[in-house]
């Protein structure tokens, strides 16, 4: 008997825990059948299956790791590592686990650590192991594992998720033959590592998926990505449930067509900052004058990548902006790597674009730049990020002393600011100038929303935006509105220093 026959008989001889099926034997499905055969076939050392939620994904998974602990694929001192977004969450699967094996009913054999952050369990006689983990690459190191089982990476953080696998890589390199099993629902970001594997950076892959024109409420396409539904009534009862709440509320179809229908869509809802129909009715051949006090908003880019600042005068509604490039690599070159053309090289000729010295933006001489244009800010406010760094360029720079906010980017701080300059703007208090560099961001910038309704601005990829989209001046100018809407109201301040953090 080959092995990975002897894998199907084993998941075969489990017995379901809970649920409808509860004291039953685990009958593999089609799909699984095929994945098991396939994913584990001698040879493959890795794989990757693409599936919607709610299809006995997770009990797969601890099938599968249970047989590795007293099944066919046991080996001395093998372990198994069960990866998910967090700790909690790789919990489930550990449940799953010790309610297949039921181990405390043999405490002499198995031993098992089970804690706030702990979740193992070993068999004494051969030192085979299932540990489970979150998607921390602290939590790797020391790891030696004959399987991996990565368990929705589309939702693990994008900021150590790539991290986490380069940390599992390294701790698999350690045994031959080692093997990584992903799955979950289809990343949106086309960069995540999850999308490269499922595209054929496994040795195999499968996935079930509803295509991008099938109609979403039909139940044939809910069968293309949800290959248990025949064989789950009570699933089939929870995707009708949620189709008729997202077809009532638009809001909820994003949800519905990421975890439903495993398109490989954001599962929240995009939308234009504002639309270009209110941006042209509000732009001002000739702008307000600069009288009063303004707000000044920065919006840092790393290294090589745009900067931007805007300033906003309340009492006049005058609204200007101002970016800046490192001069290596040149527009030119910048421009058609962006795939923007002369739109760069336009803009430094209008003045909307600096070019500083070096292959990095100097924040001093943006700041200096913008000092010289619009003169000394009542306010300062910039999001939180690189907040150290601009703190010493207003020193370096021997910035004037004005007040100095800092915002986040979610959605507690960010919902407020997108909220403000959208109000601001419909009621005729903003009057930009008609500024290439203003609309080339308006352009770009989308907001992403909560289950709330609230909308931030989305950053980076979030929301299936591209890396390469420049809507830098437009968080500076949400920034700078909002700012001078808050203030508007206020009785005049006196300067406060804006110095360096302590």
């Amino acid at each position: 008997m080959t092995q990975t026959r002897a894998l199907e008989r084993y998941l075969g001889g489990l017995e379901v825990s809970q649920g409808r099926h509860a004291g039953q034997p685990f009958a593999l499905l089609p799909w699984e059948r095929r994945f098991v055969r396939r994913a584990f076939a001698p040879g493959v050392k890795s794989a990757a299956l693409a599936i919607a939620r709610g299809n006995g994904k997770t009990t797969l998974v601890a099938g599968v790791a249970c047989a590795y602990l007293d099944g066919p694929m046991v080996e001395q001192r093998g372990e198994v590592v069960i990866v998910a977004s967090a700790f909690s969450q790789a919990r489930i699967a550990f449940e799953h686990v010790l309610a297949f094996l039921d181990p405390r009913d043999d405490p002499r054999r198995w031993r098992i650590q089970d804690s706030a952050n702990t979740a193992t369990v070993e068999d004494r006689r051969t030192g085979a192991r299932v540990r489970c983990i979150g998607s921390d690459p602290r939590r790797a190191h020391g790891l030696a594992p004959v399987l991996v089982l990565a368990d929705e990476p589309a939702q693990w953080p994008h900021t150590s998720r790539d991290a986490m696998l380069s940390a599992l890589a390294t701790a698999r390199g350690k045994i031959t033959g080692s093997r990584l099993v992903a799955l979950g629902t289809r990343p949106a970001d086309s960069e995540h590592w999850f999308s490269r594997i499922l595209a054929g950076g496994a040795d195999y892959s499968q996935q079930h998926a509803a295509r991008p024109d099938d109609p979403p409420f039909r139940v044939r396409t809910w069968r293309r990505a949800n290959p248990s539904l025949d064989h789950m009534p009570d699933l089939l009862g929870v995707i009708r449930d949620e189709a008729r709440a997202a077809k009532s509320d638009p809001a909820l179809l994003p949800s519905f067509k990421a975890l439903r229908l495993n398109m490989g869509v954001a599962d929240i809802e995009t939308a234009m900052l504002l639309d270009a129909a209110t941006w042209q009715r509000i732009e001002a051949p000739d702008r307000p004058l600069a009288s009063g006090e303004h707000a000044l908003a920065l919006d840092l880019g790393d290294g090589a990548a745009m900067s931007a600042a805007a300033g906003y005068w309340p009492s006049t509604g005058r609204l200007e902006a101002l970016a800046a490039f490192p001069a290596v690599p040149d527009l030119a070159e910048r421009g058609l790597r962006d795939g923007v053309g002369r739109l760069y090289l336009d803009m430094a000729r209008r003045g909307e674009l600096v070019v500083t010295p070096g292959r990095a933006v100097s924040v001093e001489t943006l700041l200096l730049e913008v000092l010289d244009r619009w003169g000394r800010p009542a306010a300062i406010v910039a999001d939180r990020y690189r907040e150290t760094d601009l703190r010493q360029a207003l020193d370096r720079a021997g910035f004037p002393q004005a007040a100095f906010t800092v915002r986040g980017m979610g959605f507690k701080d960010g919902a407020e600011d997108v909220r403000l300059f959208r109000r601001a703007c419909l009621e005729g208090k903003v009057a930009p100038g008609r500024s290439l560099l203003l609309r080339a961001a308006l352009a770009e910038a989308r907001t992403v929303a909560d289950p709330a309704g609230n909308e931030k601005l989305a950053k980076g990829v979030e929301g299936r935006r591209r890396r390469r989209a420049r809507d830098d001046a437009a968080a500076a100018t949400i920034l700078a509105v909002a700012e001078g809407v808050r203030r508007g109201d206020r009785p005049p301040r006196r300067w406060r220093y804006a110095g360096t953090a302590g």
